[in-house]
């Protein structure tokens, strides 16, 4: 028999002791990837990792209605065949970083996200754009870094027929297009002086020229920019411009690193396998534990960009229903030996979630999940006991 992966839920101790005991002796091709006490510790499990099977306690608090309603529920959740593009997360981090997407996503200011390369930030961006009262006029993102710096102008504003050579016809610039709507503007630290003068009118008078045009055309758009270099340095040294800077940034974003997510890398390594499932025509359900530990004590410097290469990278590889260590070693080759989870942390709850995420990945082994978290078990133990986690 092939292995399997089992999540028991089930409400009476002694009753779900002695069920994990048969499986232990009994079916020795079952992993116990997690139990579940209650409706809510059920749904935390399933998001974590899909298993193949799931022992459920019809009467789970006593009625048979949260049984039935868990297994209807379920059904159709793992009946879906549309995926998702993009999850906001559940970790304290990211519970911040939506709480100000929603609070500035209906007002008319101007944002300004800061954040590394990788961390998801045309996706904030179009989630403020959802959220607000233009959701229903265009979205249109430009990649400031990828268009040489001399063309951006026109990228922005359009060009008329002749206005340079190879300028052939009529185009309609990204204001344009947008009019009413959104632009977003990403790593905008690449555009030159002329460039940002350029913008700062436009902004100002909500007014475009087109390049080779005698016309100047009013537009309605709000901007979004985004950055991974400190603006606030290049404005000091002349690099950007001050007042520009200021007209951009009426409200600030910072974007967190992958690494002070907590456990949102397993709900994103799950995301990641299931589009690379249907874009590879593959049927990957998730990762082993020693992947998991592997993902879980890494740093990911390329954050989510990195994360999505890896895991598309290592569903190619796998031939079973999980990847393994041996397929996450052959994708990160080209990366630092994996590190342990950095308990030095900014906050007891980012700690929390640490630990949470360690035993997780070590499916509740503290011994282990304390060699992951780089402390020894006692400390671990204390530290349970202090979030109340034992």
């Amino acid at each position: 028999m092939e292995n399997f992966k089992v999540i028991i839920v089930e409400d009476v101790p002694l009753e779900l002791k002695g069920t994990e005991g048969i499986f232990k002796n009994d079916i020795p091709e079952a992993e116990i990837i997690g139990t579940a006490e209650s409706e809510i510790a059920y749904w935390k499990l399933i998001k974590q990792q899909l298993p193949d099977l799931v022992l459920l306690d019809l009467g789970l608090g006593g009625s048979t209605t949260v049984g039935v309603e868990i297994c209807r529920q379920t059904k159709e959740q793992q009946g879906a065949t549309e995926v998702p593009r993009y999850i906001k997360g559940e970790s304290e981090a990211s519970k911040q970083l939506y709480e100000f997407v929603s609070l500035v996503a209906p007002t008319p200011m101007s944002v300004l996200i800061l954040g590394a390369s990788g961390t998801g930030k045309e996706y904030v961006a179009r989630s403020i754009h959802e959220q607000s009262l233009r959701k229903d006029k265009p979205f249109y993102a430009i990649d400031c870094g990828a268009i040489p710096k001399e063309v951006a102008a026109s990228e922005f504003f359009g060009y008329k027929k002749g206005a340079f050579t190879g300028a052939e016809q009529d185009k309609k610039g990204a204001f344009e297009i947008a009019n009413g709507g959104t632009v977003f503007l990403d790593e905008m630290g690449n555009l030159n002086y002329e460039v940002q003068v350029q913008l700062l009118r436009a902004l100002q008078e909500r007014k475009i020229r087109p390049l080779g045009s005698t016309q100047e055309i009013d537009v309605d758009i709000r901007l979004i920019c985004a950055t991974n270099e400190n603006l606030a340095q290049a404005v000091a040294e002349g690099k950007f411009r001050e007042d520009l800077y200021h007209r951009i940034n009426e409200f600030t974003i910072y974007m967190p690193a992958l690494k002070d997510r907590g456990a949102d890398i397993f709900l994103f390594a799950n995301l990641f396998i299931k589009h690379a499932n249907q874009e590879l025509g593959k049927n990957v359900l998730g990762m082993d534990a020693k992947a998991s530990e592997i993902i879980a004590s890494y740093d990911w410097p390329g954050n989510l960009r990195e994360l999505n290469n890896v895991m598309k990278r290592a569903t190619l590889l796998t031939r079973g229903k999980y990847i393994g260590a041996q397929e996450l070693e052959k994708t990160m080759a080209q990366t630092s030996p994996a590190r342990p989870i950095n308990m030095q942390l900014h906050s007891e709850q980012s700690e929390q979630e640490s630990i949470a995420a360690a035993l997780r990945a070590t499916h509740g082994n503290k011994s282990k999940a304390a060699q992951l978290l780089a402390i020894d078990r006692k400390t671990l133990y204390n530290k349970m006991k202090k979030y109340g986690m034992e």
